[in-house]
């Protein structure tokens, strides 16, 4: 007779049925079967310091794979700290699993240990979620949150289990089927037709990439598409680097942009490629009656804020195999694909001088310049911060899918992303560079994970745009402050880089221009997490 397991371990099961490798959390008794579940089958727990970190890191290897991420909280305060990460997953759409401790049956609405009612919290901010009743079941539940997560528009999911079901003996469970079935519907071959129609009628049309490109893994028919027809284009969000910035046709990121603005002004049909508009791609920035062809695979996101010529529903990488296979052809653009890169060449000059600038303090541009420099193919840049994550999203490049991840990412905007995706992206691309630039603000909120760098080997460079303050907030309220004081939003002069050579990282402080250089090259060779602190100017802000 087979031995009996505790029916918590068996998430662990289906995780491993699923390809998950690492799961992200903070150890707690509540969930501690699972954990034990998930090591005995080769899935290794990634301990951070806070659980807010282990969503993040889940997130982050969503973001740097274009897989399922998964963390964990215990009981209690375990899961109100994931809730953050909930909240940005569900605003980016996120495949990522939470799964919860609870405390025992009987302990519920008794006062005991970390009972709380979890689930109408966690509802609220998730695709699905589910509190497993009967222990059998626990392999069923998992099974539907990882579909739910990974089809359709992604998006996160939470299962809980109460304690004493976590640790009662079973003989077993059925386990499902990992096959999830077909994720990519294709478009309807008429409107396949209509925008072949469209395209070719075009003299000046232009594609905005967002992270729908990603989650469907569509670099190759995106590639082939962009080449096919010599159309300009520009990347958003995950679908930064999907296409990477040194190709010929790239134009720039697909933000509030100067670049696309002015392209969006002069083009006579606009193809916006999974994504949204909101925060950082106003509706406002598209002129009344420019024709759009909108792709999603979500259907009712197509209505939204946007007037649609043409609305496509299905998977980004379907529908731009139909229309690489239709063909569309070469539609004729190198004179309006030259013309946009004029207006960056134009841009580009206006700052020129200051990405060589030697003022001192040292300008922000001339960090974002030394940093650019050292970026290559093998290099994964992560963002966090506010106007540090805005002059990286301007000036450093994203050299290849999944490659560039961020707190520019959506709309929710979190700061403290950037250790948690930083990690996850050292897991994922043991081969590759890490580059966090984060503000000395956001710096704060995971400072203590270079503890977890140094446990797992991680390394993490982490560059500081440090101008003492938090400086977003302090521009502008100045812009419309009738005051002469502010509240709360100076810091001071920190030497941050010593609290990661005490937990047994490189630290080197920079607050010369001269010394930037050899400073990154220093921290990326030394072979450990590292951080460089460096002073910049604080009358300076990122580009509007």
């Amino acid at each position: 007779m087979a031995a009996k397991v505790k029916a918590g371990s068996l998430a662990g099961e289906v995780f491993r049925r699923h390809g998950v490798k690492y799961v992200f959390g903070i150890p707690g008794g509540h969930i501690y079967p699972m954990m034990e579940g998930c090591a005995d089958r080769g899935i290794e727990f990634i301990g951070t310091r806070h659980e807010m970190t282990a969503a993040f890191a889940a997130e982050g290897w969503a973001l740097t794979t274009g897989q399922i991420g998964v963390c964990t909280g215990t009981a209690g305060p375990g899961v109100t700290n994931l809730i953050t990460g909930m909240a940005n997953a569900s605003s980016g759409g996120y495949p990522v699993l939470y799964f919860g401790g609870r405390a025992r049956v009987t302990e519920f609405d008794r006062n005991e240990l970390q009972d709380f009612a979890q689930l109408p919290l966690v509802s609220e901010v998730c695709k699905y979620s589910r509190a497993v009743a009967d222990p059998t079941r626990l392999p069923e539940y998992v099974s539907q949150a990882i579909a739910q997560a990974t089809l359709g528009r992604p998006g996160p999911v939470y299962i809980e289990m109460p304690r004493d079901l976590m640790e009662q003996p079973i003989d077993g469970a059925p386990m499902p089927s990992q096959r999830l079935g077909d994720a990519a519907p294709q478009a309807n071959p008429a409107a396949i037709s209509t925008a072949v129609a469209m395209l070719r009628r075009a003299k000046r049309p232009i594609a905005i990439i967002g992270a729908g490109a990603w989650w469907s893994q569509a670099q190759t028919e995106l590639t082939e598409f962009i080449e096919q027809t010599g159309m300009p284009f520009f990347t958003r969000n995950a679908a930064r680097g999907i296409i990477p910035d040194d190709h010929p046709l790239y134009m720039g990121v697909g933000y509030n942009h100067p670049v696309m603005i002015n392209a969006l002004q002069q083009a006579d049909l606009v193809l916006v490629i999974g994504t949204r508009p909101g925060f950082t791609l106003s509706r406002s920035a598209f002129p009344a009656g420019l024709p759009i062809i909108r792709i999603d695979i979500d259907g009712a996101e197509i209505t939204n804020q946007l007037d649609v010529t043409l609305p496509i529903v299905g998977d980004v990488a379907q529908v731009m195999r139909q229309l690489v296979d239709a063909p569309v052809g070469d539609l004729g653009l190198s004179g309006w694909a030259s013309a946009i890169k004029g207006v960056c060449h134009q841009v580009g000059q206006a700052f020129a001088p200051a990405l060589t600038s030697d003022q001192f303090p040292i300008h922000p541009a001339r960090l974002m310049a030394e940093i650019a420099g050292r970026i290559d193919p093998d290099t994964i840049v992560v963002m966090d911060g506010g106007d540090a994550a805005i002059w990286g999203a301007s000036f450093l490049p994203a050299s290849g899918p999944g490659q560039m991840l961020g707190i520019s990412s959506n709309s929710f905007g979190p700061l403290g992303v950037g250790m948690g995706y930083s990690m996850a992206a050292a897991l994922a691309h043991p081969g590759k560079k890490i580059i966090h630039l984060t503000g000395d603000g956001a710096f704060g909120y995971g400072a203590m994970e270079y503890d977890t760098c140094m446990r797992y080997g991680l390394n993490v460079t982490t560059i500081i745009l440090n101008d003492s303050m938090w400086g977003m907030i302090k521009r502008s309220e100045a812009k419309h402050s009738t005051g002469d004081t502010f509240v709360g939003v100076d810091l001071r002069e920190t030497h941050y880089e010593r609290v990661v050579e005490a937990l047994g990282g490189l630290g080197v402080f920079v607050d010369r221009p001269e010394d930037i250089g050899k400073a990154i090259d220093e921290a990326l060779s030394c072979g450990r997490p590292s951080c460089v602190n460096v002073m910049t100017d604080p009358d300076i802000g990122p580009p509007a």
